[in-house]
């Protein structure tokens, strides 16, 4: 960086690393109390969300990624550590077969935690050149995705994707309906337009993002549900 961080900049990377050190905190409690691993991975992303929102308030935008970075740390430290307490960690978010699996040794490390950040990673990318788009889909990452999957949890109208067969109809249709909002309020937010009429052309990136969602198999369709909704965004 050409020049000396700003004290807004130091103070959000610094609410972001006591954040994450509260995240993972809490989700080793819930899995020592036998909470479904699945329950904990589902209910992280919307926490960030808070931190996603304030992308604007920063001087120098660059500084996102150093927030990204303490991201990553903990995707690197439950691996490289071996205390109880990161042993529970990477136990709380790893990727298994079964929900709730407390025997699990080797837990794989890919974990949705680690696709979670590669995704929020490529919307902090597009921020830092269109920042309306960047700034619409990360919410779209924190605040949507997880929706979505939170319905399909309850197995209403299954679509029986072979990628994806847990899918559902009103999960697909949350997606695209609040990637949409999302991503029209981000260009409200920026240049001070009615967000309503922004939604027919927003809606296109939603759908983007389903499909996306649908068809990329494992974890892998987190980032890529980003990557084809900056596309899209991009060339309208």
């Amino acid at each position: 960086m050409n020049h000396p961080p700003q004290p807004v900049d130091l103070v959000l990377t610094t609410i972001v690393a006591v954040g994450m050190l509260q995240v993972a905190w809490l989700s080793v409690a819930l899995f020592r109390r036998r909470v479904a691993r699945d329950t904990i991975q589902k209910s992280i992303p919307p926490l960030f969300a808070i931190w996603v929102v304030v992308w604007p308030v920063y001087h120098d935008p660059r500084w996102i990624w150093a927030g990204i970075g303490v991201l990553a740390c903990f995707v690197l430290l439950p691996l490289l550590l071996r205390r109880p307490f990161w042993r529970d960690l990477r136990r709380a978010w790893a990727a298994s077969p079964s929900p709730i699996d407390y025997r699990l040794k080797n837990p794989i490390p890919f974990w949705p935690f680690a696709f979670f950040v590669a995704t929020l990673g490529i919307a902090a990318a597009l921020f830092q050149s269109i920042p309306e788009f960047g700034l619409g889909i990360a919410l779209t990452v924190c605040l949507a995705q997880p929706a979505a999957a939170w319905l399909d949890h309850f197995g209403f109208l299954p679509l029986g994707f072979p990628a994806h067969p847990q899918q559902t109809l009103p999960g697909h249709l949350l997606l695209v309906l609040a990637a949409a909002g999302l991503c029209s309020w981000s260009v409200h937010v920026y240049h001070g337009i009615a967000w309503q009429p922004l939604l027919l052309a927003t809606s296109v990136a939603g759908i983007a993002a389903s499909l996306a969602r649908a068809l990329v198999p494992g974890g892998w369709n987190q980032p890529a549900v980003a990557a084809a909704m900056g596309v899209v965004l991009w060339l309208l």
